[in-house]
């Protein structure tokens, strides 16, 4: 397609001999943290502009999450709300703005069904995340709707 791609991740839960064999001139990995507001920054000063944003993102441990509230909440929401902001002020930093930002999501911000008639989810199915992941994945998608 033509398309320049920046490849982002912090490597916790990979390794770089997975990503090397995929990454083909003109695009590019850059390993670092989304949490890190310097990061951020340098990423969009550095590699930008940016026509599209693919939020990946995420530290997807629904089991864990109860656990480790501060991480999860600074992972799957925060860094998010952060990347947001970036794109949205791309335009007013490098004079273009980010056509479209892409945000995945998870079925964890649906929780479970209440009964069998909500079969199968769609996008009305009403959400009622049950643990700390999927409120943090459920709140992303209301800011984005707001």
């Amino acid at each position: 397609l033509g398309l320049r791609v920046i490849a982002v991740d912090d490597l916790s839960g990979g390794h770089l001999r997975n990503v090397i064999p995929w990454i083909r001139s003109p695009s590019q990995f850059v390993q670092g943290d989304v949490q890190n507001a310097d990061f951020v920054a340098s990423l969009f000063a550095d590699h930008g502009p940016f026509d599209y944003v693919y939020h990946l993102a995420a530290y997807a441990a629904e089991g864990l999450s109860h656990f480790i509230r501060e991480y999860n909440y600074g992972n799957n929401l925060q860094a998010s709300v952060m990347l947001l902001n970036h794109a949205l002020n791309q335009n007013a930093r490098q004079g273009k703005p980010v056509q479209r930002f892409v945000f995945t999501s998870s079925i964890a911000a649906f929780g479970s069904v209440a009964d069998a008639s909500e079969l199968p989810m769609t996008e009305k199915t009403p959400q009622r995340p049950e643990d700390p992941y999927g409120i943090a994945k459920h709140a992303m998608e209301l800011d984005l709707m707001a």
